[in-house]
């Protein structure tokens, strides 16, 4: 008789050390795509880089400017496919759960756009969420992104010539919510069109949130499972 091999189980990092082990970012140029609220931007210069967050509009990057300002960390408006960067200027470009966010028609100009802006030997990390997992299970009431997260994944394992795919890991992440105002709060912050649709759905997330949610400490948790892809520019 054999015995199966037993299936790996995915460890559980927080995004800081999902990034942490794959690029060292004191002294680098770096840049945050889709930024949101700045807290990586942020993190990332307290690690001595120097940091540039892209969102698309002023209005979007008003949370991150109105956070207490950390040297090295700055903000720009722009887009994936249009990035405000001189050729060859950025040692490392991030993407944290923005990808799938992006149109589906400049996902693969983005990568492009990636590959124009990074330092040969300069990497492209990229952590998405996959469609998955107790929290997908609540937020889905109000955005699924199975459709949207499957064309992200499908474009970013067929990079352009300059990019070398160097890793591709799938981990767990916990999300922690203080209660279900704090989770409807976040995702309306992420997405605002998201308002509109909040209502027809509010009482069946409040009902899953309160069914899914594993409370330590106070705080609801529930586990992501993300993937993280690596890129090395040739």
């Amino acid at each position: 008789m054999t015995t199966a091999a037993p299936t790996a189980v995915p460890r559980t990092l927080t995004l800081k050390q999902a990034l942490a082990e794959v690029v060292e970012v004191g002294g680098r140029v770096v840049v945050d795509v889709g930024c949101g609220d700045g807290a990586l931007v942020r993190h990332l210069a307290g690690l001595g880089a120097t940091v540039t967050g892209i969102e698309i509009s002023d209005g979007q990057l008003a949370r991150a400017r109105a956070a207490e300002p950390v040297d090295g960390a700055g903000y720009a408006v722009g887009s994936g496919e249009a990035l405000p960067m001189a050729d060859g200027s950025t040692d490392v470009v991030v993407y944290s759960n923005s990808f799938h966010h992006l149109p589906l028609a400049v996902m693969a100009p983005s990568l492009a756009e990636a590959a124009r802006v990074l330092k040969p030997g300069g990497r492209l990390v990229v952590v998405e969420p996959v469609a998955d997992g107790a929290y997908f299970a609540v937020t889905r009431r109000l955005d699924d992104e199975t459709v949207v997260r499957a064309a992200a994944h499908d474009t970013l394992r067929r990079p352009p010539p300059e990019l070398e795919p160097v890793d591709e890991t799938v981990y767990h992440t916990v999300m922690r919510y203080r209660d279900a105002d704090h989770l409807l709060t976040h995702m309306v912050a992420v997405d605002p069109d998201r308002r509109a649709r909040l209502p027809a759905v509010e009482a069946e997330m409040r009902d899953g949130f309160a069914a899914a949610a594993r409370w330590t400490d106070g705080m609801a948790e529930f586990d992501q499972p993300m993937r993280r892809m690596v890129f090395v520019r040739r």
